[in-house]
């Protein structure tokens, strides 16, 4: 007859016990660096999706720089925004919603965060609000002054939280230059300026950050 090993019952426990630490030590880092990858990924499709608009739009209605945006002497006007952004920029792009939050408030009117916690409220933000086909909000807020503006505040997953700077909400500067906020400024710079406290205009240089290091989140990003 021949003897037949097997593990004993705590032989089993123990096994399993070791499995359970090592994935209770590796998975968060491991949900961690899929959550950079796909929020770089989104990011990247995102500022493609509205480059190739932009271009797509240049072609029927001149060069970017000499695109009229009409002036308001109300800093809080949302239509002059509005009518930008669907005479310029909808035509080319694929969208499935769009919402002026100062009239309807619905489904867009919501806060959003700094990195460091400091809540920010959307309404003094927003003008204007598109949704993409993937799922991505566009809000677009314009500065009316001698040298008019518009930035588009992106958040790739919606409403979904965490509505964050940094980590699911970007800046993109779209009127009269387009690119990501600080796009071209020195890695040192967008990486103190992404970390700067409290600082929306300077966190607004994250994306920037992402597209310098070839839309990928590095370990010294602060991702919180």
């Amino acid at each position: 007859m021949k003897t037949v090993k097997a593990f004993t019952m705590a032989e089993v426990l123990i096994t399993l016990g070791v499995i359970g630490i090592v994935a209770a030590m590796t998975l968060p880092s491991l949900i961690k660096n899929y959550q950079k990858k796909v929020t770089a990924e989104r990011l990247k499709q995102t500022y493609s999706l509205l480059k190739q608009a932009i271009l797509l739009s240049e072609a029927q209605n001149g060069e970017l720089k000499d695109w009229v945006l009409p002036v308001s002497e109300n800093p809080s006007d949302t239509k002059a925004t509005e009518k930008f952004v669907r005479y310029y920029i909808e035509p080319y792009i694929q969208t499935i919603h769009r919402d002026t939050l100062k009239s309807s408030g619905a489904p867009y009117a919501y806060n959003y965060y700094t990195n460091d916690g400091k809540l920010i409220d959307t309404t003094s933000h927003t003008h204007y609000s598109i949704a993409l086909i993937n799922g991505v909000y566009l809000h677009f807020n314009a500065t009316y002054s001698e040298q008019p503006s518009i930035t588009i505040r992106v958040d790739i997953n919606g409403k979904q939280r965490p509505n964050t700077i940094g980590i699911d909400t970007f800046f993109i500067s779209c009127y009269p230059k387009f690119g990501m906020v600080n796009e071209g400024s020195e890695r040192n710079s967008l990486l103190a300026w992404c970390k700067t406290p409290g600082a929306i205009n300077n966190q607004m240089s994250c994306g920037a950050l992402i597209e310098a290091d070839g839309w990928v989140i590095k370990e010294d990003y602060p991702w919180n």
